[in-house]
């Protein structure tokens, strides 16, 4: 199996690299978590040879933060021939909101009956060909959902992101195939053997390449792959963090817009 990386930045776009969006072809579907900027990718040759002959979308959203959801913006335009459910932590009023009328004058819910909204609140569910399971995050005074996907292969990947660094969390991604993690490489507590993994989180609310690195070791997962990068970092800037993670779960890698990962 493979996941394609659309966006892998968290804010905004620097560098070539899109926000959150990453996309896993399975069979007649594609499942795509979050729909940042990186959702415009489907507008491009690649995106719409992918797109060919897929039946159903589902999208799973981790929150509502632009960087997460600035794709809709196009999506109704793109994903107009396939069936599409949308799942997160609320209905789709929060999409309503976003894509209201003064700020993106489309009445959606007349023209794109094609979509329909899921609240994915914690607990499994089975889809075609796989299952989801959710854990609702703490990020800042805010929510966020982490997803689990398991495939009827007996692969399964783990997406955290605008998460909180706990135990709970370990146990979440415990011996996942792949484990997709958010990293912060700026103004964070730097770890130590006295380090909690409750205390590697940054300022902003988001947890550090560290923090990504003792949880993927604790949990046992196969491979680390790092997401939400910083715009500001540099490629050059974030293979030099990356080498702290190695230090601690030496399968951790950089997820790279466009680059095919095989888990």
């Amino acid at each position: 199996m493979k996941i394609i990386p659309y966006g892998t930045n968290g804010f905004v776009s620097s560098f070539n690299r899109q926000t959150a969006c990453y996309v896993i072809p399975l069979g007649d579907q594609l499942i795509i978590l979050d729909a940042g900027s990186g959702l415009f990718r489907f507008m491009e040759p690649a995106g719409r040879k992918l797109l060919k002959d897929k039946r159903k979308i589902k999208i799973f959203l981790s929150h509502y933060h632009l960087d997460h959801t600035f794709g809709f913006y196009a999506a109704f335009e793109m994903f107009e021939k396939e069936e599409v459910e949308v799942f997160g932590l609320e209905d789709r009023h929060v999409l309503k909101e976003l894509v209201s009328i003064g700020q993106f004058p489309v009445e959606y819910e007349k023209k794109h009956r094609n979509f329909s909204w899921i609240k994915a609140e914690s607990g499994k569910d089975e889809n075609e060909g796989f299952k989801y399971s959710t854990r609702v995050q703490k990020h800042r005074f805010e929510k966020s959902l982490g997803y689990r996907l398991e495939f009827e292969n007996g692969k399964s990947i783990a997406y955290v992101t605008d998460a909180d660094p706990s135990r709970e969390s370990v146990n979440f991604v415990k011996g996942a195939d792949l484990l997709l993690h958010e990293h912060e490489t700026q103004n964070v507590p730097e770890y130590t053997k006295d380090s909690r993994l409750e205390d590697l989180i940054s300022k902003g609310g988001h947890i550090t390449t560290q923090g990504a690195a003792l949880i993927a070791k604790e949990a046992g997962v196969k491979k680390l792959y790092l997401i939400h990068h910083n715009p500001p970092c540099t490629w050059a800037e974030l293979e030099k963090d990356l080498k702290k993670a190695k230090r601690i779960f030496p399968e951790s890698f950089l997820t790279q817009d466009l680059e095919e990962i095989e888990f």
